[in-house]
């Protein structure tokens, strides 16, 4: 309904924390209404990932090059045209974390050719006969955007969130996940699922949760270790630990809102992995920097 309740604009921000399928969501929602498996490829959806470099329409739009004396075109501008030639045909842009670079600078001249339903002005270069002087946003053109917000990411302005419908991706279902994965991975790795279960249960209390990515990764990692000589194999629960450390640990930030979270880790981890686990050895000095500084983060 977002993206195809409005004649003029088609304009969905999926936002959440990594790792939740926003962008899978994007390819399964463009292959269904083409009735296409998952894996198939798509004529008419192209996943972009935006660079911390776009600044301004051409990013998307492309430009033309006096050096080259050729038009330089993007998979944006590629996607746009063929939308124009086919106009009975519905097409996707997925812009990939769109935030990592400020939106309202490289989307400015979209968002007002929707808005205006006027052409936009690509080039006025007579010899250039592959791409036209303006172009129109046609109403077959759906533009998607992923977001996540962390430090390294821009927040997104009023002129962008008027323009669009925002979704948050953050609920986590992991019982569906788990019944996908091979019956030998699960045999081998059951206890330590549970403990990741509880552990992503004690983490969504305060939204500092993870995603279907990062429980995957550490499972596989789990399963592989599993599988190595017993002579060389980590312990289970010492591998558990140092996956937590890894994959887990080095996105927990925050002030004193989470003070009680970190008592709580001290004693889950503590009880489970013993006095000398890498990941309680984060978590106290975590709350040694949140009693001094009252804030903290993973990375010292």
């Amino acid at each position: 309904m977002n993206l195809t309740s409005l004649d003029d604009k088609h304009f969905v921000i999926l936002n959440g924390i990594s790792g939740t399928g926003k962008t899978q969501l994007c390819r399964v929602f463009a292959n269904a209404v083409y009735g296409l498996d998952y894996n198939e490829d798509h004529p008419y959806l192209k996943i972009i990932p935006v660079r911390p470099d776009w600044t301004d329409g051409t990013s998307i739009f492309g430009y033309y090059s006096s050096f080259e004396k050729q038009y330089m075109k993007t998979e944006f501008l590629d996607m746009l045209l063929q939308a124009n030639s086919e106009r009975d045909k519905p097409h996707f842009v997925v812009l990939d974390e769109m935030n990592l670079a400020r939106v309202e600078y490289y989307l400015s001249d979209y968002l007002s050719g929707v808005e205006s339903r006027k052409p936009i002005q690509l080039h006025n270069v007579d010899e250039v006969t592959d791409v036209p002087k303006t172009i129109e946003i046609p109403h077959n053109f759906y533009l998607i955007g992923t977001i996540n917000t962390d430090e390294t990411t821009h927040s997104i302005s009023d002129k962008v969130l008027d323009r669009s419908f925002v979704m948050t991706l953050s609920d986590v279902n992991f019982e569906p996940f788990w019944e996908t994965l091979d019956a030998k991975l699960k045999e081998k790795i059951e206890s330590e699922w549970q403990f990741l279960l509880q552990l992503h249960k004690v983490l969504s209390e305060y939204e500092l949760h993870f995603g279907y990515r990062t429980m995957n990764e550490i499972l596989h990692k789990l399963y592989k270790n599993s599988l190595l000589p017993e002579d060389v194999r980590m312990n289970k629960w010492v591998g558990l630990d140092r996956g937590i450390s890894e994959k887990i640990l080095p996105k927990l930030r925050g002030d004193e809102r989470i003070d009680s979270l970190l008592t709580q880790l001290n004693s889950i981890f503590l009880e489970q992995f013993g006095e000398d686990a890498g990941s309680l050895k984060h978590i106290v000095r975590m709350r040694k920097e949140l009693d001094r500084y009252g804030a903290t983060q993973f990375w010292s």
